[in-house]
């Protein structure tokens, strides 16, 4: 009786501290020789878990849950390859060691030269690559068709064709292959809606100016129609020829709506800001679903857009966009910007804090998404290579690529870095292959102070985890909340259910019938008539004082901390640390107002009950 006496106490104790306890389900274990099972871990670049990756080793196939996890059973070493609709496909080698290989999707960061179209094939062509090798530099913009409606590579396009826009200046895959010996990727730059050839050529085609009777014209710029389903087909089919070239992307550049335009201006299917938004936005999508998989697809914006909810008149918002592309990629050109954005009368004067705002403003509106964002910087308009480092280093801070835009090629080399010198790496790291610590518990490594404390937890089925169905992690500065522990408690004890409601506070909580359990077991009298109190959390000096008094531990004579001197439970703490209970948080330190984390509730029940 006496034994059962102190358990049930204890319980109560362990309840009042927080602590997560059970006696279901199984303790995670490291993997025996000749153990077939293996777990895999998918991650994004910034660490976020990727659900519903198609994860195939051998003839094990499954797909990750939300925690980016999947468990296979009966594999061998082999190829592990990882499929997702929204990240790159990755494929690794496993040799069939440890018990978790943690892999990261994520597409390449692209460091890039805007390439002029009249350049491929000639010398300037050849000094560009030798600069990519001395520097930094992964990857090159190609102008296919650009904001002069020239096509320059020969192309089989229809439309093309018939707009008479094809100058066959060089061969697009040669110059693909030759990028791609240079080890260089290659963003094909298709200019989608803004084509004063075609507008021309083909008016039809165009938007209309009913006021002239004319294609609709401004600043010399000519603008089809993003509505129209023959502007929308030309664009797609050049990009379809870059993908089958060999490119690793196609970005669209103008794949907007003209700016400003006046009442006059018509459009096949309208301007309204809806029918702009789902104009764009469906413009891309159509280029994803058509385009093969292994061509990502990019969009160029305004820069302004990272920073406004709307569609800037243009019918580019960026949260609709991130839905349906690759890559978005602002132009932040520091010069662009007004008066007064981002705190700076002259924007341009501050180069690094401009790009790092922008930047930072879409990357807060693309949380969960896994488009990239991949800024334009600026390297014109009277900036040098300080101008262009200062962006370059903004955009790296961030784990970004960039690309340098200059409408002639012309880079301020000096401020182009060597990888040596950026932060952020080109390639998604390699997989990291773990073995489960002595814990059993991810999250607690064998450096651990507590780790034997929470491995005995564990052996002793007092816990399975705080990460069900996985149950391998243990989350060791974890508070816990009474109710939280008023489950766990009551499975532990295999407390029959109760159907008394004692307490007016847990109404409708998801741990109210354990805590009516421990209520009628009489283990819980709760924190006040009729409160339970289940999301309370306790200090260090009210958790000494309950194991104290459920231990029956014997008073104590002495003064081993200082900082509880006068307290209440001060007899309590004390009766603890002469049992070898508590060895307090510090020298002659018990920090008794300190809430009760888990790792700590492992080491106190450990010291108190194991022989």
């Amino acid at each position: 009786m006496r034994t059962r006496f102190l358990v049930v106490h204890l319980a109560f104790a362990m309840l009042a501290a927080g602590v997560f306890v059970t006696t279901a389900g199984s303790v995670p274990r490291a993997a025996a020789a000749g153990d077939s099972r293996l777990d895999v871990f998918v991650l994004d670049r910034g660490g976020s878990p990727v659900a519903g990756a198609d994860v195939r080793l051998g003839r094990a196939q499954r797909v990750t849950d939300s925690a980016g996890r999947v468990r296979l059973f009966g594999v061998g070493p082999g190829t592990i390859t990882i499929t997702h609709p929204s990240h790159p496909d990755r494929s690794i080698q496993w040799a069939g060691g440890g018990d978790r290989v943690v892999v990261v999707l994520a597409s390449p960061v692209r460091r890039a030269i805007h390439i002029a179209g009249s350049i491929p094939g000639t010398p300037r062509w050849q000094e560009l690559l030798a600069l990519a090798d001395r520097t930094s530099l992964n990857a090159v913009v190609l102008d296919i068709k650009d904001e002069s409606g020239r096509v320059y590579p020969s192309s089989a396009s229809v439309w093309g064709a018939r707009a008479g826009s094809i100058l066959s200046r060089w061969s697009l895959p040669a110059v693909v292959d030759e990028a791609h010996a240079h080890g260089l990727a290659v963003i094909a730059r298709i200019v989608a809606f803004q084509d004063p050839v075609a507008g021309r050529s083909i008016p039809e085609m165009a938007a209309w100016n009913a006021t002239t009777g004319g294609p609709y014209t401004k600043n010399g710029q000519v603008f089809l129609d993003p509505t129209d389903p023959d502007a929308r087909a030309y664009a797609l089919e050049l990009a379809a020829e870059a993908c089958a070239a060999g490119v690793q992307e196609v970005q669209f550049d103008y794949v907007r709506f003209p700016d400003g335009v006046s009442a006059g201006v018509r459009f096949d299917g309208g301007s309204s800001p809806d029918v702009r938004v789902a104009t764009i936005t469906g413009f891309l999508a159509e280029a994803r679903a058509t385009l093969p998989s292994s061509c990502d697809v990019g969009a160029d914006i305004f820069g302004f857009i990272t920073s406004i909810n709307g569609d800037g008149g243009i019918g580019q918002q960026l949260t609709a966009l991130a839905g349906v592309i690759d890559v978005v990629s602002p132009m932040v050109y520091p010069n662009h910007w007004g008066a007064g954005w981002f705190g700076f009368s002259v924007p341009a004067d501050h180069p690094g804090p401009v790009v790092a705002a922008a930047s930072r403003n879409g990357l807060d509106r693309l949380v969960g998404s896994a488009t990239v964002l991949r800024p334009w910087l600026q390297d014109f308009g009277g900036y040098g290579p300080t101008q262009l480092r200062a962006q370059i280093d903004a955009a790296d801070a961030l784990g970004l690529g960039w690309m340098i835009w200059n409408a002639g090629s012309r880079f301020s080399e000096a401020g182009i870095p060597t990888d040596a010198e950026l932060s952020t790496p080109a390639e998604p790291p390699p997989p990291l292959v773990q073995s489960l610590p002595p814990s059993g518990f991810w999250d607690v490594p064998a450096a651990s102070t507590f780790s034997d404390d929470i491995a005995w937890l564990g052996t002793e089925r007092i816990t399975r985890g705080c990460n069900p169905p996985w149950g391998d992690e243990f989350c060791p500065r974890r508070i816990l909340t009474r109710g939280e522990a008023a489950t766990m408690l009551t499975r532990a004890l295999r407390l029959p259910p109760s159907t008394i409601d004692r307490f007016d506070d847990d109404t409708g909580s998801t741990h109210e019938d354990a805590i009516n359990a421990l209520a009628a077991a009489g283990i819980t009298k709760g924190c006040g008539p009729r409160l339970f109190c289940p999301n309370m959390t306790l200090t260090r000096a009210q958790m000494a004082a309950l194991i104290a008094r459920a231990l029956d531990l014997p008073p104590a004579v002495g003064n081993t901390f200082d900082d509880d001197d006068g307290l209440t439970l001060e007899a309590d703490i004390e009766r603890i640390a002469a049992a070898g209970i508590t060895r307090g948080c510090g020298v002659r330190m018990f920090c008794p107002g300190d809430p009760v984390p888990r790792e700590q509730v492992a080491a106190f029940l450990h010291r108190a009950l194991s022989p």
